[in-house]
């Protein structure tokens, strides 16, 4: 079983070579689309080995924003939403629960009704959140 020590380390020296290396995608996607294939959940793999190939596929298979040569192609408008999602990484809230999130639930049904009456949706609302990387999506008829 890998330390937290260790996959610091691995985090780390990956930021290290995201932030030297470029900033679009390298990956050879036919092979590691084959490799993904490999992966058929019906032999386990030591976790060390797959936290370092999954490590190794983000640093060459994402478009690298943290790299100090990404210029995002939007405006500074979306600093408020990026700080919104520092504050649900902080804190990782279960939205998909009220009893245990009812807080945030009610911050982010508040911002959807307002989202949805300026887009002039009326009752129909569409709810998405995310944090720590993950995105749920759900659509869902109100009949508030």
């Amino acid at each position: 079983m890998p330390s937290r020590c260790w996959l610091t380390e691995q985090l780390d020296g990956a930021l290290t070579r995201v932030q030297a290396g470029g900033v679009t995608p390298t990956i050879d996607m036919p092979r590691f689309c084959a490799e993904l294939e490999a992966m058929d959940f019906e032999h386990p793999r030591p976790l060390q080995q797959m936290l370092h190939w999954s490590i190794e596929r983000m640093e060459h298979g994402i478009v690298q924003m943290s790299n100090p040569r990404y210029f995002a192609c939007s405006s500074g408008a979306n600093f408020p939403a990026q700080c919104a999602d520092r504050i649900i990484g902080a804190f990782n809230p279960q939205l998909a629960s009220s009893a245990s999130s009812p807080v945030p639930v009610a911050i982010e049904s508040h911002t959807i009704r307002a989202v949805a009456r300026r887009a002039a949706h009326g009752r129909e609302r569409h709810r998405a959140f995310r944090h720590g990387g993950s995105r749920r999506t759900i659509r869902r008829s109100s009949a508030h």
